[in-house]
């Protein structure tokens, strides 16, 4: 789905990324992990092309990316950024409609594009204020309605940027459990995370970056090892499993 070749990304004069090589499969559950400004969000927004980069290739089903129109390139790719801070008064559903802009269908609504959009709200909880003003909503709120957009833009690979930042506890659980069952469908999802232990428990691969450059690449137990998390965190850690949920669990010491 993604392939990432020497990728290279400077911002005001600073090397942000360097030389980052990695494959993401279709329908991975991907996840990027690392510590503030490693350059997480950097190589999400450089993949969604919001960014430009100074050097390397990506490529997306097979296509250089620089390849893809914008209308195409959104029927490919949805984004959710990590501030959701929005200026204009949209209701909530006419924001969870404008991800069906990419299939050609805004303003002049189709009732499939209904169906989609009531069913990305249902599964994320926002149907409930549809009709309030986005502005009257809560941070934790606004993300649930940009994952609602993302999922009703109904595209093969979706790009998360800590979705689940503002959220509680239940809904970071329902959201990385919906997320995880978008995979199952085929889709394939790219999240950038803080809490390894939700990332070991959901993430199938994880990415760690460190000052712009990867760390560490693959299987959740190849990457969360207790010398990568004191190299990179400066932490010493207990890495075991939790049988309960079948998944690695770390415990900062």
């Amino acid at each position: 789905m993604i392939h990432i070749d020497h990728l290279n990304v400077s911002l005001n004069d600073k090397s942000i990324l360097k030389n980052i090589d990695l494959t993401v499969k279709e329908g991975t559950y991907f996840g990027l992990i690392g510590p503030n400004g490693s350059g997480k969000t950097t190589l999400l927004k450089t993949i969604a092309r919001l960014i430009p980069s100074d050097a390397g290739h990506i490529q997306i089903a097979g296509n250089d990316l620089s390849t893809y129109k914008p209308k195409v390139m959104a029927q490919y790719l949805s984004y959710v950024p990590q501030d959701t801070t929005i200026d204009f008064n949209f209701n909530v559903k006419d924001i969870v409609m404008m991800g069906r802009h990419a299939h050609g269908r805004f303003l002049n609504k189709h009732t499939t594009d209904e169906a989609i959009v009531r069913e990305a709200m249902e599964a994320t909880d926002t149907w409930r204020f549809a009709k309030k003003s986005i502005l009257n909503l809560s941070g934790g709120q606004r993300q649930l309605v940009f994952i609602a957009k993302a999922i009703a833009q109904d595209t093969p690979l979706i790009l998360l940027d800590e979705p689940i930042a503002a959220l509680d506890v239940y809904y970071q659980m329902h959201i990385l459990k919906l997320l995880k069952s978008l995979t199952e469908q085929g889709k394939t999802v790219v999240i950038v995370l803080h809490d390894l232990n939700l990332a070991a428990r959901f993430c199938e691969t994880l990415v760690l970056l460190r000052e712009g450059e990867v760390e560490a690449y693959g299987a959740v137990e190849q990457v969360l090892t207790k010398q990568t998390l004191k190299e990179t965190y400066h932490i010493n850690a207990d890495i075991r499993e939790d049988k309960r949920i079948q998944a690695l669990q770390v415990t900062p010491l």
